[in-house]
């Protein structure tokens, strides 16, 4: 292979920088790769010049260079290297190493798209969605039905969200429900939760309490914050089967530390009612005071239980309330 790689066949070269940037077959040489790709690319591989260009984009192995990674791309994407495209479309949308031109973005990401790059496609819907001249709704489903058709459950989630907002005048539950239940199928919590939803919500489909819970229990499972705030509201009230506090506190609380006020209050209040607990009153206390700025009637209420506890119980609670606080910001801020 090196032999002839020595004498210039392109092939050869750019199998030598693969091997050479990823150690199969021969010493790890990101320097090595570097010259093979660059020979390649001299000679016309596109497949090496987009290699080439993502080793200088993200410094693997070697010094980063925007410029060079620009270049590289460019010459690339002219050849009609999707990838390369999609990454130069990237760098004309930051305005990295190139002056920002959204046209250009948005040429270049098209052109990766119409070769059936899944990222491509999606990356164009989302732009059409929130476009600052305008959502392009029906642009943006064409081209997350693209990628929904090639099994991508975030596209499948995503057709579904438009089917169910209104604002964005497509309104179609059965449509949404059709697309949640692929995502769903595919184990992606968010379809899950969206499926979930139109269960309980009879959007549609019958309404159906059972299957909502069902599959609410299921994304709350996976983590996800408003399938269990719903499925608490299920068990407090008794939807779907038998009223269970103790697993309505269990998914409210999860809900309630990612921010749902909502799930702060009604945690607040199940915590409130058992005055056996003085651990569950200070608690209460936390919750309630987190959701008082969202919810009024949380202001009344905390003020009421503050007059039950003691100074110590107080004190523990005010720490607890700016524990959280602190913890909260950081993670926000850190997304």
């Amino acid at each position: 292979l090196q032999r002839a790689a020595n004498h210039g066949f392109v092939a050869a070269e750019e199998a030598m920088g693969i091997f050479c940037q990823s150690g199969f077959g021969m010493p790890l040489d990101k320097a090595q790769a570097v010259s093979w790709y660059t020979k390649a690319a001299q000679h016309g591989s596109r497949d090496a010049a987009t290699n080439l260009a993502l080793m200088y984009s993200t410094g693997d192995g070697i010094p980063k260079n925007a410029a060079a990674a620009e270049t590289w791309f460019q010459s690339a994407a002219a050849a009609g290297d999707a990838t390369a495209q999609l990454n130069l479309a990237a760098l004309y949308h930051r305005g990295e190493v190139v002056p920002q031109d959204d046209t250009q973005a948005t040429l270049w990401l098209t052109r990766a798209a119409d070769q059936g790059l899944l990222p491509a496609m999606l990356e164009l819907a989302r732009w059409d969605l929130r476009s600052e001249h305008g959502a392009n709704v029906d642009a943006a489903i064409s081209w997350f039905k693209k990628a929904a058709e090639q099994g991508d459950a975030s596209a499948q989630v995503a057709l579904g969200d438009i089917f169910v907002d209104q604002k964005l005048g497509r309104q179609d539950y059965s449509r949404a429900v059709n697309w949640y239940r692929k995502a769903a199928d595919q184990g992606q919590r968010e379809g899950q939760f969206g499926l979930g939803a139109r269960y309980l919500l009879g959007q549609g489909v019958p309404q159906d309490l059972e299957e909502a819970r069902r599959w609410l229990t299921t994304a709350a499972n996976r983590g996800h914050p408003y399938a269990q705030f719903l499925l608490a509201n299920m068990f407090e009230a008794g939807e779907g089967g038998p009223v269970d506090a103790a697993a309505a506190a269990k998914y409210y609380e999860p809900a309630a530390n990612y921010g749902i006020a909502q799930a702060q209050y009604r945690l607040g209040l199940l915590l409130a009612s058992d005055h056996s607990n003085e651990t569950s009153l200070v608690s209460a206390y936390k919750w309630l005071v987190l959701a008082q700025d969202a919810v009024k009637q949380s202001a009344t209420t905390a003020q009421e239980l503050r007059k039950s506890l003691t100074p110590p119980q107080l004190a523990q609670a005010e720490h607890e309330i700016e524990e959280w606080r602190t913890a909260h910001v950081v993670r926000h801020s850190s997304r």
